[in-house]
């Protein structure tokens, strides 16, 4: 298993002394979709020069609506085929597709619509990774973040619908009281995972069982790569390093 953190570029060197595989940045932030190659260009430079790879993005869609009566299907179009582009240069290898805000469906707009909407969002992500190379996995977020596709299940129903891929993440599961048996049931579809500790705090210092975690992962065949998202309270220098070194014990003990 490949570890990695969700955090900014200029926190790389530090995960990087800390002993991760790689660093998992933002699409709006570090790719600029909406930004010409002229201007993305001393970002690129930037990344281009960090002692991790960032072999994933997450924070896909920040501004503009996917679902819902604002949605701009022309601009969604050009904005992923230029974030995969921009992410395979750079080598990344998987892109989040939360966008909590952007997928949330708005009051009084029509449920059948916006799957419609949505499965044509997913059509062009499914497009842009055949020809990138770079997987869009879904992310089921809890129903306090959005209001459609809350659960791991859903999540992986439409990968498979639209030829995308799934994301597992254990914060957002435990709020939706999901069991990890979810994990195994998408296992053909499953391409990246986030973790926390219980209330999205730092693993080590709560309770969640990562161990039952990766023995799901064991079990669904997925040793791939891992992201710690969570809140470090302003403790991030100081607990990067325990929380990798729980997760790595975790997923020794879950091999048996």
């Amino acid at each position: 298993m490949r570890f990695g953190v969700c955090c900014s570029a200029a926190e790389a060197p530090l995960i990087a002394s800390a002993g991760y595989d790689y660093i998992e940045l933002a699409v709006a932030a570090d790719l600029r979709p909406d930004d010409s190659d002229a201007d993305w260009a001393p970002i690129y430079r930037q990344l281009e020069a960090m002692p991790l790879r960032p072999e994933a993005f997450n924070s896909f869609v920040r501004t503009g609506k996917i679902v819902g009566p604002d949605a701009d299907l022309e601009r969604l179009t050009r904005y992923v085929f230029t974030a995969l582009n921009r992410a395979k240069l750079v080598g990344g290898e998987v892109i989040v597709f939360g966008s909590g805000g952007a997928r949330n469906i708005p009051a009084d707009w029509p449920l059948a619509e916006a799957n419609t909407q949505l499965g044509r969002f997913l059509t062009i992500c499914a497009e842009a990774s055949a020809k990138t190379g770079v997987k869009v996995v879904i992310e089921p977020l809890c129903r306090a973040e959005c209001n459609i596709i809350n659960l791991v299940s859903e999540g992986a129903s439409l990968a498979r619908l639209y030829n995308v891929w799934n994301l597992a993440d254990t914060y957002h599961m435990e709020a939706e009281s999901e069991p990890l048996q979810a994990i195994i049931d998408s296992a053909d579809c499953l391409a990246h995972v986030h973790t926390a500790d219980t209330g999205r705090y730092a693993p080590a210092t709560g309770e969640y069982d990562h161990t039952a975690m990766f023995k799901a992962l064991a079990a669904a065949g997925y040793d791939t790569r891992l992201s710690i998202e969570c809140g470090w309270q302003n403790h991030f220098s100081e607990q990067i390093g325990p929380a990798l070194s729980h997760l790595k014990r975790c997923y020794t003990e879950a091999q048996g």
